[in-house]
């Protein structure tokens, strides 16, 4: 499917869903990395499953399996019936087993594992687009890094989110907001999960930071591999931004573990 056809899709479904700017990345990204098998954790109504989908069948092969919570009822369309309309079905398995997607991870983990207790990791590709929570989401890419494949990408939405910029409800997916504290409401929980889970883990190798939104992380092919002796490659950082460079935003002992960082004109439109 084009990725005009796919946009159309997605525009006639209400909100929330990634926009088309976005959504062409992700849509080029897996045109040109070709994966095979894709991770979404956080489903809403299922346009970006449009815009992958949609890219994996003018590969002609893949599939994607969406996890959303049990506890969320989408209506009026709900994301099966957008994945239905959408002629992309056969593409897309719509996962809502569980209450929180770190559960549906866990039995994944628990599938992976061979005679020696050890993880054979089954996917190319993982979009996290789901809670914003440290707690929740920072536990979510410890187990992500586990059972993605070497070589494979991790993409991160909402980068910078905050609760004091972006909702003015009670409650934003169950969590209480007058009982966080003021740094739980006005620091980005996802930077934190990237800036300090993510970059230091030495499993990861390359990363790229679009717009302050989006951030993604390449586990690194060799992963898993014995050294034998060889020089360890340069980590790089690209950053997509007009923000103050990355390397400004990172604590001292984070900042040496980046080889160099490189910045490109901006490409996605804001949230």
């Amino acid at each position: 499917m084009k990725f005009e056809d796919a946009a159309r899709l997605v525009d006639a479904v209400p909100a929330p869903h990634i926009p088309a700017s976005r959504g062409r990345v992700l849509y080029e990204h897996i045109r040109k990395h070709r994966p095979d098998s894709l991770l979404e954790l956080g489903t809403a109504r299922g346009g970006s499953a449009i815009f992958i989908a949609a890219a994996l069948e003018a590969n002609g092969f893949g599939h994607l399996t969406s996890v959303d919570s049990s506890r969320w009822n989408w209506r009026n369309p709900t994301p099966r019936e957008v994945i239905d309309g959408s002629g992309l079905a056969h593409r897309i398995t719509l996962d809502k087993r569980f209450s929180t997607y770190t559960w549906f991870l866990k039995t994944q983990l628990e599938s992976c594992l061979d005679d020696r207790r050890a993880v054979q990791p089954g996917y190319d590709f993982v979009f996290l687009d789901g809670a914003k929570y440290w707690s929740t989401d920072g536990l979510a890419v410890v187990l992500i890094e586990k059972l993605l494949r070497p070589g494979g990408w991790l993409l991160l939405d909402d980068l910078d989110w905050t609760y004091d910029k972006n909702t003015d409800q009670e409650r934003h997916y169950e969590i209480e907001v007058a009982k966080l504290s003021e740094q739980e409401r006005t620091e980005p929980h996802l930077r934190a999960v990237f800036d300090l889970l993510i970059q230091p883990n030495e499993a990861f190798d390359e990363f790229m930071i679009e717009d302050d939104w989006w951030g993604w992380a390449r586990k690194s092919p060799d992963a898993g591999r014995p050294a034998n002796g060889k020089a360890v490659q340069p980590r790089t950082v690209t950053t997509r931004t007009s923000a103050q460079p990355l390397r400004a935003r990172i604590p001292a002992p984070l900042r040496r573990q980046l080889a160099r960082v490189r910045r490109l004109p901006g490409t996605l439109s804001s949230h």
